[in-house]
């Protein structure tokens, strides 16, 4: 029974539990174990996985917010920022990359390249917007001009709230000497629904030579509590927890070895506040109180950690930001062009060197925040001297990012590869997907690549504060 409790409570599906009792009668069981019943990941068929990023976005103009970037850009565009050099349909690889390595520096990063040398093969395609939902534009649509910076670093109203909603500086001038953190700011503040889960990520130790060493399969799921676009309550879910900007859990759901070991966040509105943070030892049966540093401790010793979520995923006011360029850059928005990642039909997206290196669609962006971010203290980030991040104008969003350890020698590079919007039939319409979370160490040469089913990924999906507990954690470690 207490098995099919944690599925139940991790569904997101919430009932009016006394917890102190914890009773449970034939109508909830009942329940119960139609969840159970319903909870391995879909298998998609061929056809089902052949539904591109950006068909629902085609099909459903009306329901997207296009505003701040092109719809189209010039054809050639690539072929003139590039000398003629890289043209939409050809493949980057190690045989042709350093004929190209000026233009190819200039368009991406050192991290990128360097992979390229080692191994992997970029697909360039031609560009394609990133819009948000009309509800999401309309929002900040409403609140355009509000958003200022106060003295302390943070992100309020011009009446002094925390942050209400949708994009706080949708117009961001690269003069502007707070230019670096208001594009930031608008980084953390893109389109994610009003609260994800990330069910079913699998995530694997790749060696030098491309194989698997281990894995594990693990959840994300976050819960914002002020900046709502979409869910009711909003602006903010309660009046009492307006000091909280998202509570989130991160917990391993196999093998049976690491299984339960979990790790719960809560991120503050003052961006000068520590994370409050917590992680479940199963060898231990106990929840322990982590520092901030710890937050870029490996994840279950992988090559990624928490704190590298979405490129960095830190309180803002605890780093220092600097504009270095804003220029186009090829990212990987719409990275594949049907859905790939479905552990129901053991599918997975293109690799090379084994499974080492993600072979992706990337596509020209034409306006990239170049932006380098510095802990303030050791404390607040122990392993980097500093990250080189990419915000994308106009979506906003961040796909990779170039660290470099203490001595200042380039040691990982993290993309983020978006596949894009669902179609409304086999995925969510205003959900966005990520294919692959994925972190290389250019200094031992493995890598670790998270694996995101598609189908198990879902917003807006109505978590309460409740589950994001210390309680919670615990129960996921049982």
């Amino acid at each position: 029974m207490a098995q099919n409790k944690k599925l139940f409570e991790r569904r997101g599906m919430h009932m009016n539990l006394n917890h102190k009792t914890m009773k449970w009668g034939i109508f909830e069981a009942l329940i119960i174990l139609l969840v159970c019943i319903a909870s391995p990941a879909p298998a998609l068929t061929d056809r089902q996985a052949r539904v591109t990023g950006y068909s629902g976005i085609e099909q459903n103009y009306d329901k997207f917010d296009f505003t701040g970037m092109p719809v189209k850009i010039p054809s050639n565009e690539l072929e003139r920022l590039s000398n003629g050099k890289i043209k939409v349909g050809m493949v980057i690889n190690n045989k042709n990359v350093d004929s190209i390595k000026n233009e190819l520096l200039a368009l991406t990063s050192p991290g990128v390249y360097n992979m390229v040398k080692r191994g992997m093969e970029m697909v360039i395609a031609d560009y394609k917007p990133w819009p948000v939902p009309s509800a999401f534009g309309e929002v900040t649509k409403a609140n355009a001009g509000k958003a200022v910076l106060s003295p302390d670093g943070n992100l309020r109203t011009r009446d002094g709230k925390w942050w209400i909603g949708g994009t706080p500086f949708f117009a961001v001038n690269e003069k502007d000497p707070q230019a670096a953190v208001k594009a930031w700011y608008n980084q953390i503040h893109v389109y994610d629904g009003d609260d994800f889960t990330h069910d079913g990520v699998s995530m694997f130790f790749i060696s030098s030579s491309g194989q698997r060493e281990r894995g594990l399969v693990m959840s994300w799921d976050r819960l914002f509590l002020t900046s709502r676009e979409m869910l009711p309550p909003k602006p903010s879910y309660d009046p009492k927890l307006e000091d909280v900007f998202f509570k989130e859990l991160v917990y391993v759901q196999s093998p049976v070895d690491l299984k339960g070991f979990g790790n719960l966040t809560y991120r503050y509105n003052d961006q000068n506040k520590l994370d409050d943070s917590f992680a479940y030892i199963p060898a231990m049966r106990r929840v322990r109180r982590l520092t901030s540093g710890q937050r870029f401790d490996p994840f279950v010793g992988c090559d990624s950690s928490i704190g590298d979520f979405r490129t960095l995923d830190v309180p803002i006011a605890r780093w220092n930001w600097k504009l270095i360029d804003v220029q186009p850059k090829l990212t990987t928005l719409f990275s594949c062009d049907y859905i790939t990642e479905n552990i129901g039909a053991q599918r997975h997206h293109p690799t090379t060197v084994g499974e080492k290196f993600p072979r992706m669609n990337w596509r020209l962006w034409p306006e990239v925040y170049v932006i380098e971010a510095t802990p303030k203290t050791k404390n607040d980030c122990p392993i980097y001297s500093k990250k080189v991040l990419w915000a994308l104008g106009g979506s906003w969003k961040s796909n990779l990012s170039d660290a470099y350890d203490r001595q200042g020698k380039l040691w990982k590079t993290t993309q983020n590869h978006f596949y894009g919007y669902g179609d409304g039939k086999v995925l969510a319409l205003t959900a966005h997907f990520e294919t692959d979370y994925y972190t290389y160490d250019h200094q031992s040469d493995h890598a670790s690549p998270w694996y995101i089913d598609l189908p198990h990924r879902k917003f807006n999906a109505g978590f309460t504060p409740e589950r994001f507990s210390t309680k919670f954690l615990q129960r996921y470690g049982h």
